[in-house]
């Protein structure tokens, strides 16, 4: 693909990214309610016998991302959307405040449509941990991905080099695409609005304990550890 194409599908990324819209100039109201839509998500998952992730992988993994994105398009098309990410202490078990995390990308190609995906990335090893330490990645370049095994002996399918795994759940109708370039962003405005401190990152919030865990994300860390006891 040349040079104009490429840099029009980055030109769509970053005006998805940073036009003011509604979706991401986000109250605190609207902040939790993107924590309840992450605990409506996982409980849907995990109580769907054909989607549920099996309690071994619950146990094993290190963090997990829930991120709902809209995709939409016709020749040019832009995906976006939010998420929050939490991670696991490795010496308590217990899980970390959730910290905001947003997406974006672009995509050239023909394709026409609309969809929204609701993912679960659950984070199995440490190249996968050292991928948040980062202000944007992309998953499955920054670290490799596969899609989530489900079913008796699912943990036995897992490759010992896969950082993370994935499950997901598409509504609507989107087709096509022959090149994407999608990033994984800390939401620092929104983690800011919801913790309401100046100076803030996600590493401060998952790995350096600096924020009290919140009262509206306690029914999410009581159905997190359901699922791992």
């Amino acid at each position: 693909m040349n040079n104009i194409v490429k840099s029009v599908v980055f030109l769509l990324v970053v005006t998805f990214l940073l036009v003011p819209a509604k979706g991401f100039a986000q109250t605190r109201g609207e902040l939790t309610a993107r924590i309840e839509r992450a605990q409506e998500y996982l409980g849907d998952i995990m109580e769907a016998p054909d989607t549920s992730i099996p309690q071994s992988i619950m146990e094993n993994c290190h963090g997990i991302i829930i991120l709902r994105q809209y995709k939409a398009g016709f020749i040019f098309g832009v995906k976006g959307g939010q998420g929050i990410v939490l991670v696991k202490d490795e010496t308590t078990n217990e899980w970390s405040p959730p910290a905001f995390v947003k997406t974006g990308e672009g995509s050239f190609g023909l394709q026409i449509g609309g969809q929204s995906v609701d993912s679960i990335f659950l984070i199995m090893n440490k190249d996968g941990m050292e991928m948040l330490n980062k202000t944007k990645f992309k998953i499955g370049l920054d670290a490799s991905a596969a899609i989530g095994p489900i079913g008796r002996d699912a943990e036995a399918k897992v490759g010992p080099g896969t950082a993370i795994l994935v499950y997901s759940r598409a509504k609507g109708l989107y087709a096509g695409a022959s090149f994407e370039g999608g990033l994984l962003l800390n939401d620092d405005t929104a983690n800011r609005k919801f913790y309401d401190v100046k100076d803030i990152t996600i590493q401060d919030i998952l790995f350096d304990n600096k924020v009290n865990m919140p009262e509206e994300a306690k029914p999410l860390i009581n159905l997190l550890n359901d699922y791992i006891n």
